[in-house]
């Protein structure tokens, strides 16, 4: 059979093979080549041999190539992408984890990774291109899952922050790079092109970090992510002027309209394949029981999303990044995530690495200073452009300078949009390098200035003649929120007025507690107000906003925000500010808790470990666990600040004897019937600890608790017994009422 096979494809002379065949005739290995290295129209090889060589014992034909095999030896296929991609993988393994240790952000140690792998360096890596399409899938891949877990619902929450935070930073940022370019006297159409270039940031670096930090929906957490949706939906228009920028090709306002519809068209698409074809697809696929085609159709989504994009002229990246938002209203959305996560985060890996390898290292060491002073102006002004923009929006000093160092970097997408700028003449060779070595240095320096992020904000908005111009003052003379927050004593300040918050507030107002929020939202706070609610606008990280919202004079401080950093910055200032003053934290995660509690926190809440008391809780309501049991179990395990939960462990070997105990009995609310034969007899009468062997622990009449009532005591009709027993002794004296019961 093998032989046949080798005949034929003799006969197809135009095709390259690479296969292997031993002297016993069997086929080890075969694979067709696009590369067809040294083959001619009809098969003749480029040493200009009549045709493949015969076969007797064995041959060896690659890429068109005849020779002799290695006695003794049988060839093994060769797989270029593969070898690359060991590579890349061990070095970067290497590298991040003795990064790790020395405590450097692990994008940053991929960044580094690539730069040890590259041409300029190493120059390990072979199929440059193989790689970058991998590391493309994984941006894909990386923007579809955080996409995932926004909503259209969100976007269009978030309209105005998109159009006008978004719009602003662009507009400022290619004007501020033109001023500059033309200085330094490039021409008009190159500055705009190089203003272009400064005016993206990097979606993957920096929802990464958010994403890693638990900031998404912190205040500047929203404002990143609304300016970085406007960037990228910017990078189709900035393409399509390159043309005229660099003077190669007439743009008539035909053709730009034309490419707009287009891409917008197949936007719409993206969304419609999204919204109503992909729930119906998986739908049928979760009928089928099978996991692998979940992944499957999961993978389907996310490349023919990006496909699509790509054919909009969108990045593969943003239609990808589209398409999660959509499938976010799901009820698929969460299974969707979890399938792509391992792959999310191997392939967005590669990205990392495969930016760093882009940098040719030899121009940080030609031109030091040069590329240092180029990165700090690109880190200082875009920095100082977000923060101005997110001041001009509404957002404190405190989430301003967040925002603006989070997206300080210049983006991947200004790879793309320079590399479509060489194809007219707007950069090329050493200028080209000169951009790539600033770009890579401010990405690598975005994780570090991540880190610093916190104290830096806290110190610029602790500045004093920030403090003095920034100060919280009545919005208006006679604010009610701004006169109730100043008479009020003895009151709860609540900071944040998200979900948690505002069912706190629905409490507090329900039951009469005085109250005061403190937002950073300005149009949460406008909608408060509207509704008559003391709510105060403010970072409650500044101790003049506490000040303001009366934290001297509080009882109790809540703080549900989800931003950690702000969480712990607030609770140190108003631990500082009123040394008497209760204070409860939400948080995210389990890590942030005894963190909180040295800064000064009375009580923390941490999501997950709440998140398992209540599951644990229903699964032993389940098994007939009494529910007083279940609530003495999780009170202990919040006493203990989750310790036992936290190690995995169990309670302390002293507590068992009595855990058991009170897990073994219940406390029965028994109310005696008009016809119960119980009333007018006395305890001793009823005996109903020697009849069922509960004991009757409490008796409740007309608002009066009888604790430990004596024998003598006589029941009436309409008292409520309080019963303590096992399960069975108190089902027994329940059993044992309702018979008497006329």
């Amino acid at each position: 059979m093998a032989r046949v096979l080798v005949r034929w494809l003799r006969a197809c002379g135009d095709v390259g093979v690479r296969m292997a065949i031993p002297a016993g005739g069997g086929l080890h290995g075969f694979r067709e080549s696009s590369h067809m290295r040294g083959v001619g129209a009809r098969g003749e090889s480029a040493r200009g041999a009549a045709g493949p060589a015969p076969i007797d014992g064995g041959a060896d034909f690659r890429y068109g190539r005849c020779s002799r095999p290695v006695p003794g030896r049988t060839w093994v296929p060769h797989f270029p992408i593969l070898r690359d991609l060991v590579i890349v993988l061990a070095v970067s393994l290497t590298v991040v984890f003795a990064l790790r240790r020395a405590g450097v952000p692990t994008i940053a140690a991929l960044l580094l990774s690539g730069v040890v792998l590259g041409p300029g360096s190493l120059g390990l890596v072979r199929e440059h291109e193989s790689i970058e399409v991998v590391a493309e899938i994984g941006v894909a891949m990386l923007l579809f899952g955080i996409g995932l877990k926004l909503s259209l619902r969100e976007l269009a929450r978030l309209r105005s922050l998109i159009l006008g935070a978004g719009g602003m930073q662009v507009g400022l940022t290619v004007l501020a790079g033109v001023v500059a370019a033309s200085a330094f006297g490039y021409p008009t159409g190159q500055a705009v092109f190089f203003g272009c270039l400064l005016a993206l940031s990097s979606t993957a670096i920096v929802l990464k970090m958010f994403e890693n930090r638990g900031e998404t929906d912190a205040p500047h957490g929203r404002l990143g992510l609304s300016v970085l949706v406007f960037q990228d939906l910017a990078v189709v228009p900035m393409m399509l002027l390159l043309p005229v920028l660099g003077r190669t090709e007439g743009l008539t306002w035909g053709r730009a309209g034309a490419s707009l519809a287009w891409s917008f068209a197949m936007v719409a698409a993206i969304v419609v394949c999204a919204r109503f074809l992909f729930p119906r697809m998986l739908e049928q696929v979760v009928r089928a029981r099978s996991r692998e085609l979940f992944v499957l159709a999961t993978l389907l989504t996310v490349l023919g999303t990006a496909w699509l994009g790509s054919l909009a002229g969108l990045s593969l990246a943003l239609g990808a990044f589209l398409a999660g938002i959509v499938v976010a209203d799901s009820e698929y959305a969460q299974q969707v995530l979890a399938e792509i996560v391992p792959l999310r985060d191997a392939f967005g890996s590669l990205f990392f690495v495969s930016v760093g390898m882009l940098l040719d290292p030899a121009i940080w060491l030609h031109e030091p200073l040069a590329t240092l002073g180029l990165g700090a102006a690109v880190l200082v002004g875009k920095a100082l452009i977000v923060t101005a923009t997110a001041l001009a929006f509404g957002f404190g000093m405190r989430a301003a300078v967040l925002s603006g160092l989070a997206l300080a970097q210049i983006g991947e997408f200004s790879f793309i949009l320079a590399g479509a700028g060489t194809s007219h003449g707007l950069i090329g060779g050493e200028l080209m390098q000169r951009f790539l070595a600033v770009s890579v240095l401010t990405m690598l320096l975005t994780p570090f200035l991540g880190m610093l992020s916190p104290r830096l904000a806290a110190r610029t908005g602790s500045a004093p003649w920030l403090r003095r111009l920034l100060a919280v003052r009545p919005s208006r003379a006679g604010s009610g929120a701004d006169e109730a927050a100043a008479a009020l004593r003895d009151h709860v300040v609540v900071v944040g007025h998200g979900l948690n918050g505002h069912n706190v507030v629905r409490v507090l107002r329900e039951r009469g507690i005085p109250y005061v929020v403190l937002e950073l939202n300005p149009h949460t706070v406008r909608e408060a107000r509207e509704r008559g609610e003391p709510a105060l606008y403010g970072d409650a990280a500044s101790p003049d906003v506490l000040a303001h919202a009366g934290i001297a004079r509080a009882r109790v401080l809540v703080v549900a925000i989800a931003d950690p950093s702000a969480t712990r910055q607030i609770v140190a200032v108003a631990r500082s500010a009123a040394p008497h003053l209760k204070i409860l934290v939400r948080t995210r995660y389990v890590s942030e808790v005894d963190a909180l509690y040295r800064l000064g926190a009375d009580e923390v809440v941490p999501e997950e470990f709440e998140t398992s008391l209540e599951l644990a809780g229903a699964a032993m309501a389940t098994f007939g666990v009494p529910g007083r049991a279940i609530e003495r179990d999780k009170v202990r395990i919040r006493q203990e600040r989750y310790a036992s939960l936290a190690a995995g462990g169990h309670a302390a070997p002293a507590a068992a004897p009595l855990g058991a105990l009170l897990t073994a009995a219940d406390l029965e609310e028994l109310e005696l019937g008009e016809a119960c034969v119980a009333a007018g007899r006395t305890l001793r009468d009823l005996d109903l600890r020697g009849r069922s062997g509960a004991t009757v622990v409490a008796v409740a009449r007309g608002g009066e608790l009888t604790g430990n009532p004596p024998p003598e005591h006589v029941l009436q009709s309409g008292d409520v017994l309080w019963v303590w027993g096992q399960p069975e002794q108190t089902k027994a004296a329940r059993e044992l009422l309702r018979v008497t019961e006329g």
